[in-house]
């Protein structure tokens, strides 16, 4: 059995369990003192629970309230700084597919176990965001997947508009008694004891630009993440590296000598041990400008001058056979076609 002891949640996302109970009018300090959790650092946004007593008041609580959809309730109390600075890169996104490609690679801010626990399937006819039970330790209740679930709907819907809608949305678990709540929150057929946990979305409806998109809130969201995150687990270098990267890029100095002293590490220990976690500085310097990169153009109010400036290149040709090469048209090509 894997030791789950040092996996931790993040508060904001736990206080959604105890504003849910109070709402039912049940004592959510009580709870939270049977799971084993001090109530009163949820004062503290940026505490951390021990993930294995999470799961515990999330079957107390289920229990407690003796409603099947508990989880839907947790979920109706969302706000971006559930998510630490997560949420807000979510509404600053270009479009949702960008959104739901961030929460992917920054889903362990919000526990730490559970990286790896959205997976996402495309065809021509839908892109299915998978929750992967099975990817978390302890293995979550179902309760806690249909917060998460209806989260990720409730999320679509504040970042796209009202006319957002779902193709279907599948559960794992069986129906509960009487499925008008599920019916009505997520406005698609509601599939139950089907393999997986799962959102079925329009592919089309996912690329389309946001309304809310600024690729400079998500610039300094992301950096805000990775800070966090270098801080939370100080053995990820990669993650620290790309935090830096983030930082210096504008201002051209970010060679590999410089972002090792500012990690306060030997240009030779930094190679080592991101060798040892199986990347290299480059591929570390190429994957944050492309990411960066693609956000950026995406925004016609960013010349291509600055973008390249921004992602510190000397010359703006540089950029642009760059972009090229990651997405295999020019930056004036993409964005033209972005637009329309």
């Amino acid at each position: 059995m894997q030791n789950s002891s040092h996996y931790s949640a993040l508060s904001s996302w736990v206080l959604l369990i105890a504003k849910a109970i109070d709402d039912y009018g049940l004592d959510s300090a009580e709870l939270f003192a049977r799971a084993g959790l001090d109530h009163a650092r949820l004062k503290d946004p940026l505490a951390r629970f021990q993930a294995t007593a999470v799961q515990r008041l999330w079957r107390i609580a289920a229990e407690a309230t003796q409603d099947p959809c508990f989880g839907l309730t947790v979920a109706s109390f969302w706000h971006p700084t559930t998510l630490h600075a997560l949420g807000y890169s979510w509404l600053a996104s270009s479009n949702l597919a960008e959104a739901f490609d961030c929460t992917f690679r920054y889903t362990r801010i919000v526990n730490t176990a559970s990286q790896g626990l959205l997976k996402l399937e495309v065809t021509a006819e839908h892109y299915r965001v998978i929750v992967g039970r099975s990817e978390v330790f302890p293995n979550p209740a179902n309760a806690q997947v249909d917060a998460a679930v209806a989260m990720l709907l409730i999320m679509c819907r504040v970042a796209y508009g009202p006319r957002f809608r779902l193709q279907q949305v599948s559960f794992r678990h069986e129906a509960p008694a009487d499925t008008r709540r599920f019916d009505e929150l997520f406005q698609a057929p509601v599939l139950f004891s089907a393999p997986q946990d799962s959102l079925w979305i329009d592919p089309d409806l996912v690329q389309e630009p946001l309304a809310t998109a600024n690729p400079e809130l998500v610039r300094i969201n992301d950096r805000i993440v990775t800070d966090y995150l270098a801080q939370l687990d100080r053995g990820d270098l990669g993650m620290r590296v790309r935090s830096r990267l983030i930082e210096h890029l504008p201002g051209g100095q970010f060679g590999e000598a410089e972002i090792a002293s500012s990690l306060n590490v030997s240009q030779r220990s930094l190679q080592r041990k991101l060798r040892e976690q199986g990347m290299t500085f480059k591929q570390l310097v190429e994957d944050t400008r492309r990411d960066l990169g693609l956000h950026y153009v995406r925004e016609p109010q960013y010349s291509f001058n600055e973008i390249a400036f921004l992602l510190g290149f000397t010359e703006p040709a540089n950029f642009s056979r760059a972009f090229k090469r990651w997405h295999g048209k020019t930056p004036s090509q993409f964005r033209r076609e972005a637009l329309s």
